[in-house]
This record gives structure tokens, sequence and C-alpha cells, in this order.
């Protein structure tokens, strides 16, 4: 536990007063990241400040878990960092991950689940595997796809077999017409060739995403496009922060515990 059964009823209220904003403050954010995929920054700059306070009142309360406090933010902005610079997330991501660390650097006095203290990791964790899940959903749209139309997946597309399964894995067919138009937050995982050639190209990075499909809007004539082509669901990954927090909180850090009692049962 992050602070004692007996602790001061001040401490015990600072705990439900930063997970209330922080969880109001993410779901406002999850909101627009499903509806729009961009989340104001007014609404860091509002939810930000007040609960930096509010922890650091709860760490005069606590002094004795500020050293551990202070590591666990300093290892979220190392992360968010990490995850922004790198392109793997976008900036409200990263500002969500901050968010949360400012709020509720340790875990919860109500998390189930031991194992580390850091409710950011644990955030982060969890969220990587809600969003893991997806892939089940992915796979099982494309098959149903294939048995519904009678198309094959892959006609003329190169790639190699390792790249077809992680499509398979991590997109879905859609129709060009709708790709170009913008009717859903999607990006594709096709590159259109000068010579009409298609290939499966898989992009880690968000700005790759969002260039892929400008350089597809471009491509030349849409009638030469195919009907079909692969793209990849734009996931609200602040959505999965949300929930993910919410699971750090009462849980604990699921994966994180999973391979803690798998190494266990392995050395027994």
């Amino acid at each position: 536990m992050a602070i004692p059964p007996d602790a001061p009823f001040l401490s015990w209220m600072l705990w439900a007063a930063r997970f209330s904003l922080c969880s109001a403050a993410l779901a406002a954010a999850s909101l627009f990241d499903l509806r729009d995929r961009e989340i104001p920054d007014v609404l860091w700059a509002l939810a930000i400040p007040p609960l930096a306070f509010l922890t650091a009142l709860w760490l005069l309360e606590n002094p004795e878990l500020a050293p551990v406090a202070l590591l666990s933010i300093l290892l979220a902005v190392l992360l968010a960092g990490l995850i922004y610079y790198t392109g793997l997330m976008g900036g409200a991501d990263a500002k969500a991950l901050v968010l949360v660390a400012l709020a509720c650097p340790l875990k919860g006095p109500w998390a189930i689940l031991t194992g580390h203290p850091f409710t950011p990791l644990a955030t982060f964790s969890n969220a990587l595997l809600l969003s893991a899940l997806t892939s089940v959903c992915l796979l099982a749209k494309n098959l149903a796809w294939k048995a519904r139309t009678g198309l094959p997946l892959f006609e003329g597309l190169r790639a190699p077999l390792a790249v077809k399964a992680l499509v398979l894995l991590t997109g879905f067919k859609m129709r060009t017409r709708d790709v170009l138009e913008g009717r859903r937050h999607v990006f594709p995982l096709e590159v259109v060739r000068e010579d009409g050639s298609r290939e499966l190209s898989p992009a880690l990075k968000v700005d790759a995403l969002y260039e892929r499909l400008g350089e597809l809007r471009e491509a030349g004539d849409p009638a030469l496009l195919p009907e079909y082509i692969w793209v990849s669901p734009g996931l609200p990954m602040v959505a999965f922060l949300t929930a993910g927090f919410i699971m750090a909180f009462f849980l604990g850090d699921i994966l994180f515990s999973a391979i803690l009692a798998l190494i266990e049962v392995l050395l027994a």
C-alpha cells in the first residue's frame, strides 16, 4: 500500500480527490480522442496544476514517500518523452502519462495486486495490454470479411509472410474511397508505387501513418486504385490509458504481476 490503513483522514481525502480529478480529466480527454483523435492543450493546462498541488500536499502529509514518488514521476516523464520522440505514440498520449504521474505517482491504497508501486508505469502497461486485445478482434474481422466477400486478403500485394501475419493482427480491409474521403480514423498499410504496384508496409510511427495517407491521396486517379486496401485503425490510446489508470489504481500492473507469477511457477 502507498499509505497505511490508519493514515490521517486528510491523506485519504487527498487520495480520493486526486483519483477523482485525474479520472475526470482522462475521461474528458478520451471523449476528444474517440471523436477527433485530437485533444485540446487547454484540458491538460487546466488539470495538471491542481493535481500537482494536491500531490504536493499529500507528500507533505507523507514525506517518507517523497523519494519514491519523485522517482515515479521521473520515470514517467522519461517514458513519455521516449514514446513521443520515437513517434510510437502521439503528444496527447505522452501528456496523459505525465498527468497520471503528477496525480498519482504511487499505487492506490486499494490496489489488489502486489508488485512495483509506480502507477504511471502500471497505467502504461495496462493500456498496452488492452490495446493488444484489439488484435484478436481484428483477426476475427478479417476472417469474417474473407468469408463474407470470398475475396483474397492479399491479392496483388508484395510482402513477406511475417508482414502479412502482422497485418492480419493490426489492420483490416476497407473500401479505398472511404479511406480517401476520411470517413474514419484509419491509416493505409499499403504503399502504391509509380508503376501501379502495391506493397504492404506497416509503419510504427504515428507521423509515418499520416504521411502514408497523404501519399495515397496523391497517388493518382482513385479509379485506378483497388476497391479495398489494408488500413490500420487509429487507436484512441488516451482511452486505453484511462482504462489502464483505473485498473492500475484498483488492481495494479496486471502484465507485470502475470510475468512475476509465471517466473515464480517456472522457478518453483
